[in-house]
């Protein structure tokens, strides 16, 4: 029914006998109204203008008729009176009812609370969510999300702490982990931080998402020290630690070079219960490899090759990063080899890797043939190798090569960043000046580089 056939229906009541059973027939059909008119929103905001100044004569009328209006009422005009920005509006519809001594109950309060938050009115919503407390009326998430999103959007985050205070009785673990996840997901670390310990001093059982969420917010700060000393005392929480949580750790360890506390969390990680997984030994190999330490690396391959996970390519393509990069290319091509025995087909990151360890031990004709071996398997060389290759033969002096090379980038659609274009071409303009015995060739060949 539209909004004009519900206010004839009502036109028509005010003819009748105002009798008990249809001042209650009258204040049905007013709720019904006044939420067809709240229901309306964005596009349809436009179009429904009329249907809500019907709703606040109906509103109105309720009263004038000695109808009045209840707790259900009252929150869909607080509501309505939100969705049009009228913070002030709703908040006197929200006194009224206040007046009326009726029961402000929790949906009452978190509606006037999300209309003052949609008019940016943090006071008021502060001030109503004190009055909630003080009346005893308990808070749930969906009130917290909207004070919280409210403080973040006006740049007041520093008063979440005061609220949480004050209504600590009521925030429970689960409202606490909601808290922490979310403040820890739009990185406010120091806030999310100084919620979870205030979860872990109140409530004796933990929340595994909260502590997850708090582990992840940490190693991305590079408060590695506290992420550690987290994992070591979740226990004491009723929480066991699961193997995503040492890899979390063990990432930012590795990540950091802090090889001591990565090999000392590695070992605690093998006698606790989480069994080491694929990502657990990759991360590991990936951080001694990163710190120069290659054989704790090959240790740790070793122990992936005796465990139920096996290598994948992921394992060799650290290892081999590992030994190239450590000096050991010859043994870094050895696996290589080994893991093609094994079934494995090298990646773009593979032969990349490779070609960069070789190139950078001057050693550009077997770089030259991983390239040609690259293509030939139909593995499709991307920007970072192409560029690797590239500084491989500018640095050996081979730039007829690197001309080819960079012709064959720019069919690809591939461009190198402006500043080593620039270096490429300057070198090369050089060496063909220098080593060309025509000034034809050496002209068509930077011509090529200037494409």
């Amino acid at each position: 029914m539209s909004g004009s056939g519900l206010l004839a229906l009502l036109r028509y009541g005010e003819s009748l006998p105002v009798l008990h059973g249809i001042a209650a027939a009258w204040l049905q059909v007013g709720h019904l109204l006044l939420q067809y008119a709240a229901s309306c929103d964005g596009e349809r905001r436009k179009a429904a203008i009329w249907q809500v100044e019907q709703a606040y004569k109906v509103f109105e009328d309720m009263k004038k008729k000695h109808c009045e209006p209840d707790e259900f009422t009252y929150t869909i005009m607080i509501r309505m009176s939100g969705k049009l920005g009228k913070g002030e509006e709703s908040l006197v519809f929200f006194q009224e009812l206040s007046d009326k001594g009726c029961n402000l109950n929790l949906i009452v309060y978190n509606t006037i609370i999300q209309a003052l938050a949609r008019s940016n009115m943090v006071d008021k919503a502060i001030l109503v969510f004190m009055k909630m407390v003080e009346a005893n009326c308990r808070p749930n998430e969906f009130t917290y999300s909207v004070i919280l999103n409210l403080l973040i959007a006006q740049g007041q985050l520093s008063r979440l702490d005061e609220l949480v205070e004050v209504s600590k009785r009521y925030v429970t673990k689960s409202i606490y982990a909601y808290l922490v996840k979310t403040l820890s997901k739009l990185g406010h670390d120091d806030e999310a931080h100084r919620l979870f310990c205030n979860m872990w001093k109140f409530h004796d059982k933990g929340d595994r998402d909260a502590y997850m969420s708090m582990l992840e917010s940490l190693c991305a700060a590079g408060k590695t020290a506290e992420a550690v000393d987290l994992l070591s005392n979740i226990h004491e929480k009723g929480v066991s630690t699961d193997t995503m949580m040492y890899n979390t750790v063990l990432a930012a360890l590795g990540k950091s070079k802090q090889v001591s506390h990565l090999h000392e969390v590695y070992e605690k990680m093998k006698t606790d219960d989480p069994e080491p997984d694929i990502f657990t030994y990759n991360i590991v190999i990936s951080g001694f490899g990163r710190a120069g330490k290659v054989d704790e690396a090959m240790t740790v391959f070793e122990q992936l090759e005796n465990s139920d996970c096996k290598p994948d390519i992921v394992s060799y393509n650290s290892l081999i990063n590992c030994l190239g990069k450590n000096g050991d290319v010859d043994e870094a091509h050895m696996r290589f080899k080994e893991m093609q025995e094994k079934g494995f087909s090298p990646d773009v990151v593979t032969y990349s890797t490779l070609i960069e360890c070789f190139g950078k031990t001057d050693r550009v004709e077997m770089a030259c043939r991983l390239f040609d071996d690259m293509l030939a398997r139909g593995c499709c060389p991307n920007i970072v190798t192409y560029n690797i290759l590239l500084d491989c033969l500018e640095r050996c002096g081979r730039a007829a090569e690197a001309v080819d090379l960079y012709a064959k980038l720019k069919q690809q659609g591939l461009t190198r960043p402006i500043g080593l274009h620039m270096q490429c071409l300057n070198d090369c303009k050089v060496v063909l000046i220098r080593n060309s015995e025509s000034a034809g060739r050496v002209q068509s060949q930077v011509g090529l580089l200037a494409l």
